[in-house]
């Protein structure tokens, strides 16, 4: 015959090991199911068994989610545990978890605008095929003309449509940025000029780009800005460029003179948008993504371990 305290044991093992009810221990055992009860809380009581309920923050990544969400009030944060110390395999791996990611919140008729650059052409190649047959494509950010800073603009359009199965794709046909606001104005009344940029400020979802204030800046490479011009709008404040135009650590314009001669979607209609992915690993890019989340212009996130630990000390 099994002694009191053997049966305490018995009873929790069977309850929460092997996962039969009180009803099948009552049965197995030939004791009520009121004596069941009462010895698995008197096996809680004994310590015999005890009950954790782990939180979701226990672990690093899920602590550095939740505190990103409450430094900067966004809800959809994806931290990345990338095995790889080589910038460029890191970027890949991260970039290999976000692309499946932000794409779960794209929606069939959603107005997607994309803009440029490396990191977005990398995380199209590691989207999934899926179809949003009745959405549309739109570039948001004017074109490069230096083949020395090929920005991957059309490329990029044409691998998000095929990904996405969207056969409508609206490209800029203008450069990003001119000499001066009035060809701009020129260029704003052209036709299918105004028609793209009057359908960008109105996206429902933006992939934007985030530049750095150095010598790989693409405005600096393709000829539109000297790295003299570039160090000018640092001194007034700015942190980096979004989609081109040049923001502070709160995400605000810096110089309007600059703004004034650029080609892309505005702020606000970036910040209006339902969804904004952004993936980064690049440190020299966090001021930028700082500013960008200050200001709501980015609201769905995606950053290996060390750039989210940055991230969080700025």
């Amino acid at each position: 015959m099994l002694r009191n305290e053997d049966v305490i044991h018995t009873v929790a093992r069977l309850y929460y090991q092997d996962n039969l009810s009180q009803t099948e221990i009552s049965n197995r055992l030939k004791i009520s199911k009121s004596t069941v009860s009462r010895l698995l809380a008197k096996a809680r009581e004994d310590g015999i068994v005890r009950i954790q309920i782990k939180s979701p923050y226990d672990t690093n990544i899920q602590k550095l989610s939740y505190r990103i969400k409450e430094k900067f009030g966004i809800a959809d944060v994806m931290i990345v545990d990338a095995p790889y110390e080589d910038s460029s395999m890191n970027l890949n791996y991260t970039l290999s978890k976000a692309a499946p990611y932000f794409q779960s919140f794209l929606r069939d008729k959603d107005k997607i605008g994309i803009s440029w650059g490396y990191t977005l052409l990398k995380m199209v190649e590691e989207f999934q095929k899926i179809s949003l047959p009745s959405s549309s494509i739109h570039q948001i950010t004017g074109n490069l003309d230096n083949a020395d800073a090929n920005n991957f603009a059309h490329e990029i359009v044409r691998r998000f449509a095929s990904k996405l199965e969207i056969s409508v794709q609206k490209t800029l046909p203008c450069p990003v940025m001119v000499e001066n606001s009035i060809i701009v104005d020129l260029l704003l009344h052209d036709t299918k000029i105004s028609k793209v940029m009057e359908q960008v400020n109105h996206i429902d979802a933006a992939f934007p780009n985030i530049g750095t204030l150095n010598s790989n800046n693409c405005l600096c490479l393709s000829g539109y800005m000297s790295i003299s011009q570039l160090q000018e709008v640092r001194s007034k404040g700015a942190v980096g460029c979004v989609c081109s135009r040049f923001i502070d650590e709160n995400g605000r314009i810096v110089d309007s003179s600059y703004d004034s001669r650029t080609i892309s979607i505005d702020l606000d209609s970036l910040k209006n948008a339902r969804h904004s992915f952004m993936c980064v690993t690049n440190e020299d890019k966090l001021p930028a993504l700082s500013g960008c989340l200050k200001a709501g212009l980015v609201n769905v996130l995606a950053m290996d371990i060390p750039s989210a630990e940055k991230l969080l000390k700025m």
